[in-house]
């Protein structure tokens, strides 16, 4: 059917992420994956729907097997611990308002813990933006995959589908397809918007690109490893 051609974690829900060659798939989808949330005033998880500068920060892991140990670059280049009491506040600066910082247990996800879409989808949106290439980054996938026949929007057929990912023994279940919101017209870099591509997905797709799993059975991926539809084992709880 295909290979894994792209992972990636985001260690703090809606910062800039890391790219990443081999993971452990757990009950809550990466390890170290949004694992880590900034908090508003009410306690609420903030997300870039809300506020747009948080996609400004990057996060990355100091263990890349395990997610632990965050470390966050500020817009400015600066890096910080997690736990550094500075990054409240430039977080904070950067949003105009105070926050705090949490981590979660289970990761602060949407619909499901894994988010995942295929290159040949990604090609096919080219269309919306006069052919040219779109950032994946835009998207925030955790899994990328790469076709044999590449049939653009493929992943949407697979809901109640379960894929194995290598021979780990990574199994996911798809669950439900991605609705995507204003975060796609943010470029990754430069925070510039670019309406075009939201506006394609509205137009194209109702506003659907990509799909949601869930762990059917934890194991370990990478780059490169195979990718089947396979039958999907009892989902864990």
């Amino acid at each position: 059917m295909g290979i894994v051609s792209d992972l990636w974690r985001f260690p703090v829900k809606s910062f800039g992420g890391e790219r990443v060659r081999r993971a452990f798939l757990g009950p809550f989808g990466i390890l170290g994956d949004r694992r880590h949330a900034v908090i508003d005033g009410e306690g609420n998880p903030l997300t870039a729907r809300r506020a747009h500068a948080l996609l400004g920060f990057r996060a990355s892991c100091e263990d890349a097997e395990s997610g632990e140990g965050v470390t966050v670059t500020t817009p400015e280049g600066w890096d910080l611990a997690w736990d550094d009491p500075g990054l409240a506040d430039e977080v904070g600066r950067a949003l105009g308002h105070p926050v705090r910082l949490a981590r979660s247990a289970v990761g602060v996800h949407d619909a499901a813990p894994v988010h995942l879409l295929t290159s040949a989808s990604l090609t096919a949106a080219q269309e919306w933006v006069a052919g040219e290439e779109i950032d994946r980054r835009r998207f925030r996938a955790n899994v990328i995959l790469e076709l044999d026949e590449p049939e653009p929007f493929a992943e949407a057929g697979w809901i109640g589908r379960a894929l194995a990912l290598g021979d780990g023994g990574a199994v996911i279940e798809v669950v439900s397809p991605t609705e995507r919101c204003a975060i796609t017209t943010f470029d990754p870099d430069t925070l510039e918007r670019d309406n075009r591509v939201l506006a394609g997905l509205a137009r194209s797709r109702e506003n659907l690109f990509g799909v949601y799993a869930r762990v059917a059975r934890p194991g370990w991926v990478w780059v490169g490893a195979a990718a089947r539809l396979a039958p999907a084992p009892a989902a864990l709880t």
